[in-house]
């Protein structure tokens, strides 16, 4: 019985492990500002050319604004999510009319 008990409880853990690794945070992408805000912490990531650098704020600078109708759900494991930003860029065009275009 003892060694059902450590077994059961090995099954447990080793499920665990997995299912918290499988686990994606959602993203919203803003293609036309180049914008990534995560719902579960409420960061921003935005490009900051001068610094050629990612930066992560909780609000925006008053430079960049975004429009909650031009946004992309994106499900993404880990938490830097601007790394598939070429991908994302090329998946989520923006025309020269302004129009989204999803590829």
């Amino acid at each position: 019985m003892k060694q059902l008990i450590i077994a059961v409880a090995l099954l447990f853990a080793v499920g665990s492990t997995m299912e918290a690794s499988a686990q994606k945070t959602r993203y919203y992408f803003y293609p036309e500002t180049n914008v990534y805000y995560n719902t579960v912490t409420g960061d921003y990531w935005y490009y900051d050319e001068p610094t050629t650098t990612w930066m992560t704020v909780r609000a925006l600078p008053t430079t960049i604004t975004v429009n909650d109708n031009d946004r992309y759900v994106l499900m993404y494991d880990g938490k830097e999510v601007y790394k598939m930003n070429a991908d994302h860029k090329k998946k989520y065009k923006v025309k020269k009319n302004g129009e989204i275009k999803e590829k």
